[in-house]
C-alpha cells in the first residue's frame, strides 16, 4: 500500500486531468474516464453511470468548473493498479469549497477514473 512510485504516477495523472478540466477539454476529459458501462460520476446531485452518460453530462454544461485552487490533495495507493484521490478546492473569488473523491485504476497501461464524486461544502 502507498508505493511511492504509484502515488507519484496517480498524482501526476490527477494534475494532468485537472489541467484538462480547467481548459474545458471535453475530449481529454472523456479519455481520463474509463470507457465502460460501470464508470460512475456523481456531481452536485446528478448521477451518471456508464461512459456515455458521463460524456453527455459534461456536454450539457458550458464549462466544467471555474478557476480554482487546490487546498488539499491526498492520494492513497491500494496496490499497483488502484488508488483513491481526495481533493479539496476553493473556487476563485468565492469562499465555496469543493470536495472531490475519485477512484483511479490502471487500465490498458493508463490511469483512468472509474468512479468520481464531486460536492460542495
Amino acid at each position: 500500500m502507498n508505493d511511492p512510485d504509484v502515488v507519484g504516477e496517480v498524482r501526476a495523472a490527477f494534475h494532468a486531468y485537472e489541467a484538462d478540466l480547467l481548459a474545458n477539454d471535453l475530449a481529454a476529459l472523456d479519455a481520463w474516464f474509463w470507457d465502460g458501462d460501470g464508470v460512475v460520476r456523481f456531481a452536485f446531485g446528478d448521477v451518471q453511470v456508464g461512459a456515455d452518460q458521463v460524456a453527455a453530462a459534461r456536454r450539457a454544461v458550458a464549462r466544467q468548473t471555474g478557476p480554482r485552487a487546490i487546498e488539499e490533495l491526498q492520494v492513497t495507493a491500494l496496490g499497483d493498479d488502484v488508488a483513491i484521490v481526495f481533493a479539496a478546492f476553493r473556487l476563485e473569488g468565492n469562499d465555496r469549497i469543493v470536495h472531490q473523491s475519485q477512484t483511479w485504476a490502471r487500465l490498458d497501461e493508463r490511469w483512468r477514473v472509474v468512479a468520481a464524486h464531486v460536492s460542495s461544502a
